[in-house]
């Protein structure tokens, strides 16, 4: 059985724990809506990397992350991150029903915990100055529940999601789970030189799940994020090499995918479903530098969630979109 967005939401209960700043940004609990606009970098991760052989076909099992996604908003200070998941917080198994273990599930010695509950953790740690030592981790740790949501410092040597430190309240910001994973890092500057950086870039890893469910439906991710720092007085720069947001989204049966080449190359614009599988290609060769938009007709594919990735040289951008039908 296949859980849904929508699905997970119904079954989940939004958990704030709010400690932002006056001039924070209200999150809703879904990245897709909280996190838009050219200055979002987003980072798709279509794999479920704790689904063993003995799941039922098509099971998007517990904490299945969708994609990553950041915001530098210098003018504030902050750093916005949104983690995405297309499956629901707890439900190992996949069965819709996070306090249920499957026989599969317990013939593989694992069990299924509600949301956030017993060793249930959701954590990103990030390496602002890529010394290969991670500086802050946000989230839950696996020891409390989830009003323990926070920013600490990470612990030197520590394994995710047992690597939280002291927390670092000078860094704190807004925490969301709902059922998507949001927050803010306040006080960037503070753990971070990237007032200088036209180009700001730093490494992250991310873990969800259980231990207790002996390996299954937990999701790990990691990668390098590069983001343009556009303060008050470049804020008017836009990238060359840039993938707009589909329009419309949700779609049925199309919908037009636009962006940007900063010179003429060969570039690829592909279409992939939740599993990584390509479903379409849209654009594969020699492409002129400016504008262009490309009409995506997803009359033969159903219902559901569909990333689509553009790349030309060592240029690569990633976005998420809706088929409704």
């Amino acid at each position: 059985m296949t859980i849904g967005k929508l699905s997970a939401v119904a079954m989940r209960t939004a958990l704030v724990v709010s400690v932002a700043t006056l001039s924070a940004q209200a999150f809703t609990g879904d990245v897709p809506t909280d996190f838009v606009g050219p200055d979002v970098v987003v980072l798709a991760d279509p794999m479920d990397v704790g689904l063993p052989l003995q799941a039922p076909g098509g099971t998007i099992s517990g904490w299945e992350i969708a994609f990553a996604a950041f915001e530098l908003d210098a003018d504030n200070d902050l750093l916005r991150v949104g983690l995405d998941y297309v499956g629901m917080a707890g439900d190992a198994d996949g069965d819709g029903n996070a306090s249920n273990s499957s026989a599969w599930l317990l013939g593989n010695g694992g069990v299924d915990l509600p949301n956030l509950g017993g060793t249930e953790s959701i954590c990103i740690a990030f390496d602002f100055d890529q010394d290969m030592n991670f500086d802050l981790i946000a989230g839950v740790d696996g020891f409390t529940d989830a009003t323990n949501c926070r920013v600490a410092n990470y612990t030197n040597g520590g394994l995710l999601p047992f690597s939280f430190g002291a927390p670092a309240p000078a860094h704190q910001g807004m925490h969301m789970i709902g059922p998507d994973f949001e927050f803010e890092i306040a006080n960037l500057s503070g753990v971070s030189n990237y007032m200088n950086m036209d180009t700001y870039c730093f490494d992250f890893a991310l873990f969800s799940g259980s231990f207790a469910d002996d390996g299954v439906g937990e999701d790990f991710m990691m990668g390098e994020v590069c983001l343009e720092n556009r303060s008050a007085d470049t804020e008017d720069l836009v990238s060359n090499f840039q993938l707009e947001a589909n329009y419309p989204n949700p779609f049925n049966p199309t919908t037009t995918l636009s962006f940007t080449m900063e010179s003429t190359e060969v570039a690829n614009l592909s279409v992939y479903n939740m599993v990584g599988q390509k479903v379409a290609t849209l654009v594969d060769g020699v492409v002129g530098s400016g504008s262009h938009e490309v009409v995506f007709d997803a009359s033969n594919l159903s219902s559901g969630v569909y990333f689509y990735t553009l790349s030309a040289g060592a240029n690569v951008e990633t976005r998420k979109m809706v088929l409704t039908k």
